[in-house]
């Protein structure tokens, strides 16, 4: 087999039978096509760019200009409404609860029974929406110092026959609905806000009129041990337990032609109060009529009911321990 030389006619032609076009853009850039004898250099054509990388590139910086123009649109519209919409279920569960919590005590105090009972409280709620911006906290407070509820004698105050004091406070911390409380205290369920406090579950307070005079019936619930306040969002134990529970009736002999009673109240919620006094009794079943029959009076955190022509009266007392954990 012969040889071939790369600078020779015939090597020449054998490059140009392979690829003529090519042979002859190399000569030219080698000098060769100018008379040169110098070899052809084998210069690589460019490769073409790829289209399907253009394509995804353009792809990637559109989709990332739709998020960047629609987040905004979601942060400031959709993102308040899921918010609204968590922490109102939210208080809503947190409500329910203290209805049975209420129903739990009331429980115990009847049956007298010794046993604890615990009741679930939700502080707050975890986040459901985008990036946890409804996640909220609630604050739960224990105090059995705080309020106090007595009856005496109208005519001769240090004649107590009663007292009781406590209570149990959850306060939201919510960020997109307004604020709100819900408070035990004296066997009834407050909710407070803005614009005020109204009793929702009510206390055990009864009267009537009878053909001999006004029957009345108050049951006094003291909450007892330690104060303690918890806060965050996770679940709570109100344990609760009937420590002592008394009853006393009064009638007969000088109760027979009647005995002026008050009854002294001390809460952050007055006019709560005052307006639950009066219509449980100006209610027909009741049939009292004011400033002939009772008397309500409203101070700075507290409330007084003065109620005449007292000639029967059951007063019981029931001490409840609350722990949380």
């Amino acid at each position: 087999m012969r040889g071939v030389a790369v600078g020779s006619e015939e090597g020449r032609g054998v490059a140009s039978g392979a690829g003529g076009a090519w042979t002859r853009w190399s000569r030219q850039k080698s000098g060769e096509g100018a008379g040169g004898a110098g070899p052809a250099l084998a210069v690589p054509r460019p490769l073409p760019r790829s289209r399907g990388a253009v394509s995804g590139a353009v792809t990637a910086v559109m989709l990332l200009l739709t998020v960047s123009s629609v987040a905004p649109i979601v942060v400031m519209y959709y993102v308040p409404i899921w918010g609204e919409i968590d922490e109102t279920q939210h208080m809503r569960e947190a409500l329910e609860q203290f209805y049975a919590l209420r129903e739990n005590i009331d429980s115990q105090v009847m049956r007298e029974s010794p046993v604890s009972i615990s009741t679930k409280l939700t502080l707050g709620n975890e986040p459901s929406a985008l990036l946890g911006f409804s996640k909220t906290a609630g604050r739960l407070v224990s105090n059995p110092f705080e309020g106090s509820l007595s009856i005496h004698s109208t005519d001769d105050p240090t004649e107590i026959y009663a007292r009781s004091r406590g209570s149990l406070t959850f306060s939201s911390q919510n960020a997109y609905i307004a604020q709100q409380s819900y408070i035990y205290e004296q066997g009834a369920v407050l909710v407070a806000g803005s614009s005020g406090a109204v009793i929702r579950a009510p206390p055990h307070f009864s009267a009537a009129r009878e053909p001999s005079g006004i029957s009345l019936s108050v049951l006094f619930i003291s909450l007892a041990g330690d104060y303690s306040s918890l806060a965050g969002t996770e679940n709570v134990a109100i344990e609760t337990r009937v420590v002592s529970k008394d009853r006393s009736v009064y009638e007969g002999a000088e109760w027979a032609i009647g005995q002026n009673m008050t009854l002294n109240l001390t809460t952050p919620h007055p006019t709560a109060w005052a307006v639950y006094f009066n219509e449980t009794l100006s209610r027909p079943m009741t049939n009292l009529t004011w400033g002939a029959d009772y008397n309500i009076t409203t101070g700075d955190g507290w409330v007084r009911l003065d109620i005449q022509w007292v000639n029967k009266m059951e007063v019981q007392v029931a001490v409840v321990e609350v722990r949380l954990r």
